[in-house]
């Protein structure tokens, strides 16, 4: 039985959009700290820019906010610099493939022991709706008009074909099934990349 329940993981009040997707991600991200019995202390939650990228600011344990598309390469300095850490970094679709794709998907080739979280609502929500790496072909945005004429990238294709092993994808409002994923990334050890298809 773990010492720790989600109240000791969590921190202030969420300030996301009623409705977002991202509450319920939170929720079951703390669900399953808890659950691992990894104390607070021994945590650290890494994040880029972005509305998942606020997450952060509502833990109870080390957090960062980085700059846009560098989550991956802060989480891995994180990990290196202290590798008794348990580390998860938190990157939406924009800034996980777009700026940050390389960090991405070199992160996983390294199989560097990071619980990689890529939130997908497959658009730039945080600046109000330009179309991100996973929007569909023929998206119509503020940034396409017209619909975009880029097929999306698919974010478990750039993950096994970076050489990862461990990839899980979950749905936000899907809690039980999300803090079992989540749980079995954190024990997972290398990279895991867990997908989550956020409504936004």
């Amino acid at each position: 039985m773990s010492e720790y329940t989600a109240k000791d993981f969590k921190k202030g009040q969420p300030r996301w959009c009623p409705g977002c997707g991202d509450h319920f991600f939170l929720a079951s991200l703390h669900k399953a700290m808890a659950e691992l019995g990894i104390a607070p202390h021994n945590t650290a939650v890494i994040s880029g820019i972005g509305c998942s990228s606020r997450l952060p600011y509502y833990m109870n344990t080390y957090a960062m906010q980085t700059v846009h598309g560098r989550a991956a390469a802060i989480s891995t300095g994180c990990k290196v610099a202290n590798p008794k850490l348990t580390v998860w970094q938190i990157s939406g679709d924009g800034d996980g493939l777009a700026i940050g794709g390389n960090h991405f998907i070199h992160a996983v080739r390294r199989n560097i022991d990071l619980n990689i979280v890529l939130f997908n609502n497959k658009i730039y929500g945080l600046t109000k709706g330009q179309y991100s790496p996973t929007s569909d072909r023929g998206f119509v945005s503020k940034s396409s008009p017209y619909g975009t004429v880029e097929d999306p990238f698919i974010p478990a294709e750039l993950a096994l074909g970076a050489r990862g092993n461990f990839f899980a994808r979950v749905i936000d409002v899907d809690l039980k099934n999300t803090t079992e994923v989540l749980a079995a990334s954190a024990r997972h050890k290398g990279a895991s990349v867990t997908e989550v298809l956020v409504n936004c």
